[in-house]
């Protein structure tokens, strides 16, 4: 029988023997909408012998099964929270983020880039962070007319960067990576790992909705002004769904390249969007977010899912399980052809 494991090393100090008899759970998360990785451990700390550790403690994590795949974390403590009630007694909890909060990451900026591509503009902004960023080359090659980081962080700067250009941003220590969304590939254009979903190893599923019409759209459309013609310009990007409505966006953009980026970003959204649902399965330490899930649970159900988080968690009661979020529905989703 496999048996969860983990190992804890904080202030560069292996404290996993002294957290063993009072772990109550440990867990991490990594999200396509957050760009920062997640750990938090919860402790029994009804002797208050554990000391508490000061914000900004290095903090290094593996999870995953005896000797098999581990999830690794590196971080340091962004939280302490202490609690106490009659029922559970005395916890602590403590929370560490895989990116520094007290750098130049959060420090807002103004600055300008004229005629510069997408990637020249994440890593001047990234090098002046202190950060080295990775950017894909299918998003790094676009032709920026203008950009600026108005009084934006690099944080806000980047997240708002992959929204408007269909991207997932993120930052592990030191590198941050831009990667398209919905296409399973790292920054580097590797393809990410397809994880199997069968019924055995489910432990539950909620909300699973393969497919729902109201994002879907036939075509996204974006906006801008031609001052040479004195006119709004539509330009038009097709979704390849099957259904009447077109979808105009709502803010005009500055240029051509502008709009028809911004449509094709509402576009990758509206895939995402289109399938939803959440999945509890036995620990899998090798799904990541923008991954790919195949589900073979049932008909009508079973297809190709991108994922869109995932939370690994070591539990007292529940062992080790890993929890997955799912969207951009594929194949088979929602076809039940019996």
């Amino acid at each position: 029988m496999r048996k969860g494991h983990f190992r804890v090393v904080v202030g560069g100090q292996d404290v996993t023997s002294r957290f063993l008899p009072r772990l109550i759970s440990l867990s991490i998360t990594k999200s396509s909408t957050e760009a920062t990785q997640s750990a938090t451990f919860t402790l029994d700390d009804k002797d208050a012998t554990v000391r508490f550790p000061k914000t900004g403690t290095p903090v290094s994590i593996e999870l995953g099964w005896q000797g098999g795949a581990m999830r690794t974390f590196e971080g340091e403590v962004d939280t302490c929270d202490w609690s106490l009630d009659r029922g559970s007694g005395s916890v602590l909890s403590i929370t560490a983020r895989s990116a520094s909060l007290k750098g130049k990451v959060k420090q807002p900026v103004d600055r300008h880039w004229e005629k510069k591509t997408l990637g020249q503009v994440l890593e001047d902004a990234a090098q002046d962070a202190g950060l080295s960023i990775k950017v894909h080359p299918s998003l790094a090659s676009r032709q920026l007319e203008y950009e600026a980081q108005d009084n934006e962080s690099f944080f806000a700067f980047a997240d708002r960067l992959a929204r408007e250009h269909g991207a997932t941003f993120a930052i592990k220590g030191q590198q941050a990576g831009f990667v398209p969304r919905n296409q399973g590939v790292s920054a580097t254009d590797q393809p990410l790992p397809t994880i199997v979903i069968t019924r055995g190893i489910v432990i539950s599923a909620s909300g699973l909705t393969p497919v729902t019409d109201r994002p879907r759209f036939k075509k996204k459309k974006g906006r801008w002004y031609d001052f040479h013609r004195a006119k709004q310009v539509i330009e038009e990007v097709e979704t390849g769904e099957d259904v009447e409505p077109e979808d105009v966006l709502r803010f005009m953009e500055p240029d051509a390249t502008a709009a028809q980026t911004r449509a094709d970003a509402d576009r990758v959204d509206g895939a995402r969007q289109k399938g939803s649902g959440s999945i509890t399965i036995e620990g899998e330490p090798t799904a990541e977010p923008e991954g790919t899930a195949v589900i073979m649970v049932r008909a009508g159900v079973d297809g190709r899912y991108t994922i869109a988080s995932i939370t690994d968690t070591l539990d007292r009661g529940s062992g080790y399980t890993t929890q997955i979020s799912l969207g951009n529905p594929q194949g088979s989703a929602g076809t039940d052809a019996r």
